[in-house]
């Protein structure tokens, strides 16, 4: 019988100290994790990385997230892994409430508010993980 490969995770996100906290802390549950700190990067490895589950900042120089989310579908189409907002925003650009039915619109998974609780982040990522 073959091992189950850990559950792997690829979080998108420009500030570097929360990819280094969030990283270690999924990596103590037994997560397996890649951060991408450039977006244009992460989106050229997402096909070699094939993660179950994308952590994405909405706020990023160059490609905002809701950017890297229209390559992302246009790229990978039906194969595009759960995606998860990961934001202290409240509002995009044009407007529009950052909320879950915000999100569910996009196709996402949820929202997670970088200003929540560490625990409270890794309890909201393992929920959808194992939903």
């Amino acid at each position: 019988m073959a091992e189950q490969r850990p559950y792997r995770i690829l979080l998108v996100d420009d500030e570097k100290s929360f990819c280094d906290l969030i990283s270690f802390a999924l990596k103590k549950e037994g997560f397996e994790i890649e951060c991408f700190y450039d977006p244009k990067e992460a989106l050229l490895k997402i096909i070699e990385i094939k993660p179950d589950l994308v952590l994405l900042d909405i706020s990023m120089p160059e490609i905002s997230g809701l950017e890297f989310l229209v390559h992302l579908k246009k790229d990978l189409g039906s194969k595009c892994p759960n995606i998860i907002i990961i934001t202290n925003l409240k509002y995009t650009d044009d407007g529009q409430e950052i909320n879950d039915e915000f999100v569910r619109s996009l196709g996402l998974k949820g929202i997670i508010y970088k200003s929540s609780g560490l625990e409270e982040i890794i309890k909201k990522i393992k929920e959808i993980s194992y939903s």
